[in-house]
């Protein structure tokens, strides 16, 4: 992304007149209240705050650019991937510069590519389920995980890295195109990998009579088990192409049981045996996990192994299940195959390679890019993490005076939170694992070691416990990325460099450092959302809740859904106010911490009256061009369908309604998005 956007500068040099609706107090012991908003350039005021506090605060901005455009946070999203990207090119890291030099040559072309897969992995052509599933594993040991996954997983009681037996795992693309249900483009993409496979592997195949027509009906095979092991993940969602108005399910918390010391020895039979049914013991005997794994005994799991038209059925379709072994195979390194992007720029090749790099293994390209990435976020590390202890300050006191709380659920409530751990930007040293690759590699074959390595590398990791909790973050996070998360498995929070960076939490702009706080207060908020307040402090599934304040919890649970769907995901599509339940209590909880935060500061530092209100005003608008964008229709559905949050237009029109102050400030006493004081939802 090269956009440079000019109305951040211009947001800042530009001043117009402005009519404040809070009541001007001239105290000569009050500071000069100035007559403009700081970033009155974005702001359209001939739209009513109550009609549309987000089109106030930012409609001048809208009118002037068009669907698509970055706003706030994508503008330095952009400045720092490049730099992440810069930093790979220039760097004079060995395996950086192997990387470089394959991510330059010239482009194999496809059937290259494919023939690399199916050669590295070679796949057998399975004559039993014994044997089908002996094929299984000998790609999970290449870091693959197609049908079944054994992989390595954080146990959420000892916090120890295990081996866990579970369905299989979708590679990124069949995962993307099924949550925003466009099976039309991902039955394409199946389409043409298995036609390319079939050119390598048996190319008088593709001309026999009739070829078209069981190609059609090998798609579809593989399309329906694409489809099952979704479903499975989500719960059960619907992944055909119809508008049915609800596809995000809540994944399954899986209730991982110990299964004690699994068998080692890998199953060599190539039929005989168990042949009709997929038991526990065939895994066991095919995987050979490792002393201490964990399988999964969850439902979802279960309802996999056992239902009718489940996996067992598919399994026995022996030609559709090597299909869709070779075609995993390929797709898992698809987006490596430059053969995909002719007709693109050099540039954008090479940014779609390096983000195709730190998903594959965010671990070594956080390795490669460390130096920069902790530059990035060096300068805001220490504010942040003094931010982040006062918002817990806030947040303790705030628990300990809410009335809907039993005081046995309180004191949870509080170790919890104080049990919360903090980790802040780049760490100084990054967790165990190196990386290799061999010269002559294309960049294929790189990929595909790369997670063969990476899969090694995680193994590495089973059975030690506590004290490696930073390097799950480590080996599943790319620190790159614009992002702040809660794990409720560790009961940590997490802010990546980017967030810290000085554009985003500047030491000089306290607007924008709060602003960017309730991003930091969401994420704490995590661990008290409808799923987080099911794990105790230690990050273990626990009830630790009274009945009478898990049925008031409820109860506001129930009317936060209610205001989210009298909303719209988009025209014409009413906002799913269950889906996005758990992202809204975050973003309510994000604004109180950081807003009474905010208020206070000012307060201490002398402000009132008019010069507290101007200030309030101006975090209320500085909230809003926090989540400045311009999504495109298509994105907007796309986010609806795949994603929990609420569309940013909703984020901030129903938050800011929940705030008196807010009414107060904008002289609120109308309008579209007016809630009457007892409807005004108060959680955390």
């Amino acid at each position: 992304m090269k956009r440079i956007m000019k109305w951040v500068l211009a947001a800042i040099l530009i001043s117009g007149a402005s009519v404040f609706t809070s009541c001007v107090d001239n105290s000569i012991d009050n500071p000069v209240v100035p007559d403009h908003f700081v970033n009155e350039a974005l702001m359209d005021k001939t739209v009513k705050p109550g009609d549309d506090f987000y089109m106030y605060a930012l409609g001048t901005w809208f009118n002037s650019h068009k669907e698509g455009d970055p706003g706030y946070m994508d503008y330095y999203d952009a400045i720092y991937s490049n730099e992440v990207e810069k930093s790979l090119f220039a760097s004079d890291n060995p395996l950086a510069r192997h990387l470089v030099r394959n991510i330059e040559a010239p482009a194999p072309s496809l059937n290259e590519d494919v023939k690399a897969v199916l050669d590295y992995l070679d796949i057998q052509k399975p004559t039993g389920i014994g044997m089908l599933l002996t094929e299984i594993g000998k790609l999970q040991d290449k870091g693959l995980n197609p049908i079944f996954s054994k992989r390595v997983d954080m146990h959420m009681q000892t916090h120890s890295f295990q081996e866990i037996v579970s369905r299989g795992i979708l590679t990124r693309t069949p995962e993307y195109l099924l949550g925003i249900k466009r099976t039309d483009l991902l039955k394409s993409s199946i389409k043409r990998i298995l036609t390319t496979i079939d050119n390598v592997a048996d190319p008088e195949r593709t001309k026999a009579a009739g070829y078209e027509a069981e190609l059609e009906e090998r798609v579809s095979a593989i399309l329906a088990e694409e489809q099952l092991i979704y479903a499975t993940a989500h719960d059960g969602g619907d992944t055909s192409d119809s508008d049915r108005q609800s596809l995000w399910n809540v994944r399954d918390i899986p209730e991982y049981i110990e299964a004690g010391s699994f068998a080692r020895g890998r199953a060599t039979r190539a039929g005989g045996g168990v042949e009709d049914e997929v038991t526990r013991e065939t895994l066991e005997e095919a995987f050979h996990p490792m002393a201490g794994a964990i399988f999964d005994e969850s439902p979802a799991f279960k309802k996999y192994m056992e239902q009718k038209g489940g996996i067992t059925t598919v399994l026995k379709t022996m030609d559709n299940c090597y299909d869709y072994l070779r075609y995993y195979a390929v797709m898992s390194v698809f987006s490596y195959m430059k053969a995909n992007y002719a007709g693109n720029s050099e540039g954008d090749v090479k940014s779609n390679i390096v983000a195709t790099l730190k998903q594959t293994s965010p671990f070594l390209m956080n390795k490669l890019s460390a130096d920069v990435l902790r530059k990035m976020g060096q300068a805001g590390a220490d504010r942040c993490l003094t931010m982040l202890e006062k918002l817990r300050t806030v947040f303790r006191q705030r628990i300990e005076t809410l009335d809907w709380l039993s005081d046995a659920t309180r004191q949870e409530a509080l170790k919890k939170l104080e049990a919360m751990q903090f980790f802040v930007g780049m760490p100084d040293n990054l967790s165990e694992g190196e990386f290799t690759l061999d010269e002559g590699n294309t960049l294929v074959e790189d990929a595909l070691s790369i997670i063969a390595q990476n899969e090694a590398i995680r193994h590495n990791m089973c059975g030690k416990i506590e004290q490696h909790v930073r390097a799950f973050i480590d080996y599943e996070i790319d620190y790159s990325m614009k992002n702040a998360f809660y794990s409720c498995e560790m009961n940590c929070l997490v802010i990546l460099p980017l967030f810290i960076s000085e554009g985003m939490f500047p030491a000089d702009d306290d607007y924008t450092q709060y602003a960017v706080a309730t991003v930091f207060a969401h994420e704490m908020t995590h661990g008290f959302d409808a799923r987080g307040a099911k794990y105790d402090k230690q990050g273990n599934l626990t009830d630790w809740w009274s009945s009478e304040s898990q049925a008031k919890f409820e109860a506001k649970q129930q009317e936060m859904i209610a205001l989210y769907n009298r909303m719209e995901a988009y025209p014409g599509q009413p906002a799913d106010g269950k889906k996005t339940l758990a992202e809204n209590m975050a973003d309510y909880g994000g604004m109180t911490l950081a807003y009474s935060l905010f208020k206070q500061k000012k307060m201490d530092e002398g402000l009132q009256g008019a010069a507290l209100d101007y200030a309030c005003q101006e975090f209320f608008l500085h909230y809003a061009k926090l989540w400045l964008e311009y999504p495109t229709l298509a994105q907007k559905k796309a986010l609806y369908l795949a994603d929990g949050h609420s569309i940013p237009q909703n984020r901030i029109n129903v938050i800011v309604t929940l705030f008196d102050d807010w009414y107060r400030l904008f002289n609120v006493t109308d309008g579209k998005l007016y809630l009457a004081p007892e409807k005004r939802v108060q959680i955390w």
